[in-house]
Formats: C-alpha cells, sequence, structure tokens
C-alpha cells in the first residue's frame, strides 16, 4: 500500500494554491510545503515549481520525520503537531478525501505520538513560541503583545504570553479570532483597521503570505516607538524594511540561528528516534500489505540523515 505513496516537497511559498488539483493531503509549514498523494498525481500541470519527490516507504519515514520535529531547524519543535492535526481536519472534511491516504494519516500520528513519547521528550524545549517569549517578555518586558493571526502558532504565542502579559489578536479570520479571544480573554483590533497597529510596540506575526503586509512606510512610522520589538514568525515573510535585529526586528531565521544547536547528548536520542522510525515504516508496510493484500516487494528505505530541509 505504501507503495502507491508520493509526496512532493516544496520550499514554503514556492507552490500556489491554484495549482493544486484534489485528492491531496496538504502540510504548510514555515520550511515547507508538503502535499501527500495516493495513486493520484494531485496537480493541474506537469511543470512545478523546484522540489523533491519522495515516494513509496521513504515517503511515509520523511512525514513520520517532519511530524516529530526531526525536519525542522528547531530540532525536536512541537508546533508542527498542532499544523498537523490543522492539515488532517481541512483533509478529513473535504468531500473529495481518499479513505486509504486517511488511513495513512492516522497512522502516521500515532506512530509519531509513539516515537516523541519513547524518544524526544526533553530534545527540544526551544520552540518557535518559546523563543518569542524570550525576546518580548523576558528581554524586552513587554506588558502587552499584539499577536497577528489566528492560526495553530499563533495559538502557541499565545499560550506562552497569557500569564506574563496583556494580549490582542489581530487577524482575517473573525470567526476565529472571535474564539481564540472568548478561550483566552484576549482584545481584539479588527483585521480591517490593522492600520493602527503602527502604534503598537510590541508585535508577534504569524501570517506568511506571498505579498507584503507590512511595508518599510510601516516600520518607518513604527520604528519611531522607544522601545519596541516586532518579531516576524511568517514564512514567506509579509514584512518588507530594512530594520535589523538590532534595530527591533525580529525575522525567523534570527529564531532558527539562536535555537540551531544542538547538544551532542541530544544526538543520541535522535539516532535511537530514526531507527525507530524505520522500524515502525517497515511494520506498517508489512500491516497495510496483510490488510489490502498488495504484492508490491517490500524495499528498505534509503535514509540521508544528514539532511533535515530543503
Amino acid at each position: 500500500m505504501l507503495n502507491r505513496l508520493q509526496l512532493w516537497n516544496f520550499e514554503s511559498g514556492k507552490l500556489n494554491n491554484d495549482e493544486l488539483a484534489s485528492h491531496a493531503f496538504v502540510l504548510r509549514t514555515c520550511q515547507r510545503t508538503l502535499v501527500l498523494a495516493y495513486d493520484i498525481y494531485p496537480f493541474h500541470h506537469e511543470k512545478l515549481p523546484e522540489h523533491a519527490l519522495v515516494e513509496g516507504q521513504d515517503a511515509y519515514l520523511f512525514l513520520l520525520e517532519t511530524i516529530c520535529g526531526l525536519k525542522s531547524k528547531l530540532i525536536g519543535e512541537n508546533e508542527i503537531v498542532g499544523q498537523f492535526k490543522e492539515a488532517y481536519k481541512i483533509y478529513a472534511s473535504s468531500t473529495l478525501k481518499d479513505t486509504k491516504l486517511l488511513l495513512i494519516l492516522e497512522k502516521l500520528f500515532k506512530d509519531a505520538k509513539e516515537i516523541r513519547t519513547q524518544y524526544l521528550i526533553g530534545i527540544s524545549q526551544k520552540t518557535y513560541a518559546s523563543l518569542t517569549r524570550r525576546h518580548l517578555i523576558s528581554r524586552a518586558k513587554a506588558k502587552h503583545v499584539v499577536v497577528i493571526g489566528s492560526g495553530a502558532m499563533a495559538e502557541d504565542l499565545i499560550n506562552q504570553f497569557k500569564k506574563k502579559a496583556q494580549i490582542t489578536i489581530c487577524a482575517r479570520n473573525a470567526e476565529r479570532v472571535a474564539e481564540l479571544a472568548n478561550t483566552h480573554g484576549l482584545n481584539i483590533i479588527p483585521w480591517e483597521n490593522r492600520d493602527i497597529l503602527v502604534t503598537e510596540p510590541f508585535i508577534a506575526n504569524t501570517v506568511g503570505a506571498n505579498s507584503v503586509l507590512f511595508d518599510e512606510h510601516f516600520f518607518h512610522t513604527w520604528s519611531k516607538l522607544e522601545n519596541r520589538l516586532f518579531v516576524d514568525l511568517g514564512a514567506p515573510s509579509t514584512i518588507k524594511t530594512p530594520l535589523t535585529f538590532e534595530e527591533g526586528v525580529v525575522r525567523l531565521d534570527d529564531i532558527f540561528s539562536e535555537g540551531a544547536v544542538i547538544e551532542s547528548q541530544k544526538q543520541a536520542q535522535i539516532a535511537l528516534a530514526k531507527a525507530a522510525m524505520l522500524s515502525l515504516t517497515m511494520k506498517r508496510q508489512s500491516l497495510f500489505q496483510e490488510k489490502f493484500g498488495t504484492s508490491s516487494t517490500l524495499i528498505t528505505p534509503q535514509i540521508n540523515a544528514d539532511v533535515r530541509y530543503l
């Protein structure tokens, strides 16, 4: 069954939604866009943006490592779990979903939970949200933060900030904004009033898009605030400014650099986790083969352990 699995790995922001056809599971993170399909070609055109194609058991293994945070620049980060759940929820509610692909995704999540529990506890305390909290709350001493966006990462930030600071949320999805505000006791800046963000000294942006939301004019005015910090976690980035880390603008690459160092003792945990993932992948292939009666030859995945991301 896994032999019919195909995974297209695009750099974040390179694949437009209108290039996708149907029946595919799509996982978007700040580093990549993954398109998973079962026995179909899920695009409208043959010519695609630059990508890597992974097939069969290698595709399952790649996704398993991704969900476990081992394909991230912040090794072991947890935000990917929320992103996977959100993507799964969208796919499961689609009228074009493939039931076999749904089953594979369910087993992926179960296997990822097992790996994280047995091998990766404590592997990385540094996540995007916790590092952002360090910048805004611990260092800048912010007492009020505006979170832009309403997805999984935005809620992670809210959970990190809410014990130490008052939070205001600003996002396009009014229904989701109202839900988060009711759950966490947030203030709201309506999306159509986002121009007033220029008066807010402490901002954490999670919105990624192929357009500019905060341009040089915005930052020219915003930079006149005496004590300020703008953390941009959006991918692709929606800000346009020459301002640097030292001038109060923290970009995603700055967060990556801060969390990139992995202590040598954690490498042993990662090696054990990867070995266990390979074993689970082989086990899944055997179980799927028994259940669905596939006669394809079992092929051992070829692992490039030093390749974490495009």
